[in-house]
């Protein structure tokens, strides 16, 4: 499976910003009751039977208050562990429905897990059941409005899920009734009602919700990069022009145009946009990045380092811009270039395992370096697991291509290819799998 690759890294990154994507519906606190931190702990070393006397003595002393099942659910799932305990965690989840059937958190949780899993029957079937939980709920008042939030954001993200629209548009009001000054449910409200056809409302809502928080982009950009995504490029052109008019002032605003532009190989105009965006707000890094991204598909490899070193200078631990610092440094045909993008790309693909875009990046400087195993082995584990990109694709059919084994090369520029998002490497696809066909008919 070949995936969309970094070099729209400035589109993903709006289009999947902390506004738009579906953050927790509960978080995990550290328990403050010291029974349930007592229970917590003989919960973490097995102690069942003791976890539970602990709790149900917490909750002797504040009826309605929530379970600590609940808390030592959220104990296994703590980032040390690395979610190799998730049996426990479910384990507790499960219990805790059987020794409290009427509080509806432990049944949202467990909706949640199988939201997350893509069982959405399960997800509204659990949520559903919570509901009706939550509507008799009057042990504590304050918690149950909390619950209830939870519960429409479980059935309100089902409804999304399934392209419900209609079911979507009625739980996202009902919920920004309830929070009126969350942006998320706005943005979300306004996504809906652009899928139902009602453009007015929907940049109503989007700019209500950019208005709340300020990493949501103008309404007009939003839903652009929507049609993008819809495969809607005349519909998503317009927007885009008329965004311009309304939001030229705004660098988010043309940054996100500009990685439009760069996704139709409007280069110039990627260029102008984002230049315009950096004289605006010369701190702003998605105007440098983008700037240096056009750099790297112009062949300006020594403009690019100085660009991403910039970016990597003030924040040594984002990995696009080390994503992009190694590729300009690897491409510059230097002996201690390739090094220094070997140490870079190195630590990036240490310290982001899952990141396929740290990874490949990784084989193209291995691949620079004439280390074909250990590039081959990145690159096909990618492809195994589904994560493979368009450059990845390219950088493996570079692989085969040196090995003579052009069959392979040619499938995987093909695939390269296929997608119509742009990546520096495009040109040099399409130019190796010309030659490997012309080969082939000789």
């Amino acid at each position: 499976m070949i995936k969309d690759c970094f070099f729209s890294v400035i589109f993903l990154l709006s289009v999947v910003s902390s506004a738009g994507a579906q953050s927790p519906l509960i978080s995990a606190e550290p328990p403050k009751n010291p029974e349930i931190a007592r229970g917590v702990d003989a919960a973490l070393k097995g102690d069942v039977a003791d976890a539970e006397q602990f709790f149900a003595e917490a909750l002797a002393k504040k009826p309605g208050s929530r379970p600590g099942g609940i808390d030592a659910a959220m104990a296994f799932a703590a980032p040390e562990f690395e979610f190799q305990h998730f049996g426990k965690l479910r384990f507790w989840l499960e219990k805790t429905t059987d020794d409290y059937p009427k509080d509806p958190e432990a049944f949202l949780l467990l909706g949640d897990i199988a939201l997350s899993d893509g069982r959405l029957l399960e997800a509204r079937m659990l949520a559903e059941h919570a509901s009706k939980l939550v509507d008799v709920f009057d042990a504590d008042l304050g918690r149950r409005q909390a619950l209830r939030i939870y519960t429409e954001k479980l059935l309100s993200s089902v409804a999304e899920q399934k392209k419900n629209w209609n079911e979507a548009l009625s739980r996202l009001t009902t919920l920004r009734e309830l929070e009126p000054e969350s942006g998320e449910h706005l943005y979300r409200l306004g996504i809906v009602q652009f899928r139902l056809g009602r453009k007015d409302e929907a940049v109503v809502s989007l700019n209500a919700a950019a208005s709340k928080d300020t990493k949501i982009l103008p309404a007009l950009i939003v839903l652009a990069q929507l049609a993008e995504t819809e495969g809607k490029t005349d519909e998503a052109a317009k927007l885009i022009a008329e965004s311009l008019e309304k939001d030229s002032g705004n660098p988010q605003a043309l940054v996100a145009a500009a990685d439009l532009e760069l996704r139709w190989n409007q280069l110039a105009k990627v260029k102008e946009l984002a230049e315009k965006a950096f004289k605006i707000d010369p701190t702003f890094r998605g105007a440098l990045m983008t700037l240096g991204i056009v750099d790297l598909y112009d062949g300006k490899f020594e403009d690019a380092e100085e660009k991403f070193s910039t970016l990597v200078s003030t924040s040594p631990e984002d990995s696009s811009a080390l994503i992009g610092l190694t590729l300009a440094l690897c491409e510059q045909a230097d002996a201690k270039q390739l090094r220094r993008a070997y140490g870079y790309g190195k630590a990036n693909a240490e310290k982001n395992p899952g990141s396929v875009d740290a990874q490949i990046t990784l084989a193209w400087v291995l691949i620079k370096a004439n280390a074909l195993d250990e590039a081959e082995k990145i690159l096909v584990r990618e492809f195994d697991s589904g994560d493979l990109n368009s450059p990845g694709a390219y950088y493996l059919a570079v692989v085969f291509s040196q090995r003579e084994r052009k069959d392979e090369a040619i499938l995987f520029l093909k695939n390269s290819l296929a997608t119509k998002v742009n990546f520096p490497k495009r040109v040099a696809a399409e130019a190796l799998l010309k030659n490997l066909i012309e080969q082939g008919e000789k």
